[in-house]
């Protein structure tokens, strides 16, 4: 394997293996569950699978942060813009890699940021959409396929001068289609992004989108998905400061928890109800989409509260609409924006479900399914496996 070909494959893999999210399972109604039972989201090991490739089998553990902070950031204006005196939106001028990530602007005050590799290989990705492809034969011509590849920070923010952090991640996501059917459509929430990159779309501290970023790609989807779409002036907004997220985690510096992050989310005004279920689908309890208790580092917790359970909400939009999103932690920051737009929505996270995928389709009467993730798992040849194995 060519050595530009092996770098691309394990930077991808470090982003991927990275993305661990809420990790706790939702067993009580919000307002009955312990406070602390909020995980980090970036607390467990995550492990790809045992038959994959050598250079896949990497398990990155990260550890809990083990300070918090309650300083207060910069306040954002209300269109969730950033003030420009907090630097959210500004490209850093220098970087360094240190324990897997990108430490940026490092002793320039609230301009630091952390950001995490990305390669693209045409070969792993292909796996990816054949996979995608065969949940489109199995559901048939009745049921509409997406994907929907969400950029990582570093698309936008990698430093001048350093070469080998990202792969281009627009040409990447438009490779997608060169291998998926026709009839699945590909969803370029990279140019999306790229009109708002003076906004306050990615975090500093973590390696997540933000839920703004997470509103102009879904918005990108209601367009091809044909279905109603809730702006954010109709949405109540909710802001909470000090997240400290993965940054440190990985990096150990401790000027990300100095200079935090503001977590925003957007909460819908029209009538849902939320219901987690086990991974195999099993063990209703009614809960909340937002676990408001979360704070600090686990913030990124508060929509869903965690990846390990299969999330349904049932709304009053009355077009005979089934969603189910198979996403991993970025399609988290997605998930509020469908209750305006489907009649239902199930969420499954593509690294803990172990339900069959053609029976659950089934059973929930899905209209529409969406694969809504990081771009990194588009890459991840473990991903597309995983799913194979528990498509019928």
């Amino acid at each position: 394997m060519k050595k530009t070909k092996l770098t691309a494959l394990l930077l991808s893999l470090v982003l991927t293996v990275s993305m661990a999210g809420c990790g706790q399972e939702i067993k009580k109604s919000s307002s009955d569950v312990n406070k602390a039972s909020v995980p980090n989201a970036d607390s467990s090991a995550v492990t790809t699978s045992s038959d994959t490739s050598d250079s896949e089998k990497v398990t990155t553990a990260a550890t809990e942060a083990t300070t918090t902070t309650t300083a207060t950031t910069t306040k954002l204006d209300e269109t969730g813009t950033a003030n420009p005196a907090a630097d959210y939106a500004s490209i850093p001028e220098s970087g360094y890699w240190t324990n897997n990530v990108v430490v940026c602007d490092q002793n320039k005050g609230p301009k630091i940021r952390g950001l995490l590799g990305f390669g693209a290989d045409e070969s792993s990705a292909k796996v990816f959409t054949t996979m995608v492809n065969d949940v489109k034969k199995m559901v048939g011509d009745k049921v509409n396929v997406y994907t929907l590849p969400a950029p990582v920070s570093s698309a936008y923010y990698t430093p001048k001068g350093m070469d080998g952090v990202t792969s281009d991640q627009h040409d990447a996501t438009l490779a997608l289609s060169k291998t998926l059917d026709p009839s699945i459509k590909n969803i370029d929430a990279y140019s999306a992004l790229a009109k708002h990159t003076n906004e306050y779309i990615y975090y500093r501290t973590d390696h997540h989108w933000t839920t703004l970023a997470a509103y102009y790609a879904t918005k990108e989807f209601a367009k091809a998905a044909g279905v109603p779409f809730t702006e954010l002036d109709k949405m109540e907004k909710v802001t909470k400061d000090g997240f400290s997220g993965s940054m440190y985690t990985y990096s150990g510096c401790q000027e990300f928890l100095k200079y935090p992050d503001t977590y925003i989310y957007y909460k819908p005004k029209n009538q849902y109800t939320t219901t987690y279920y086990d991974c195999d689908f099993t063990n209703p309890v009614k809960s909340e989409l937002f676990h408001e208790y979360a704070e600090g580092s686990n913030l990124y917790c508060t929509i869903l509260g965690t990846d390990m359970t299969i999330c349904e909400m049932k709304t009053d939009v009355k077009n005979g609409r089934t969603l189910v999103l198979i996403k991993d932690s970025y399609g988290n920051a997605m998930a509020p924006y469908f209750v305006g737009s489907f009649e239902k929505i199930y969420v499954i996270d593509m690294r803990y479900t172990t339900i069959k995928l053609k029976e659950f389709f089934e059973k929930v009467g899905a209209t529409d399914i969406l694969f809504g993730s990081s771009i990194s798992s588009f890459y991840t040849i473990s991903r597309a496996e995983y799913l194979n194995g528990i498509m019928k």
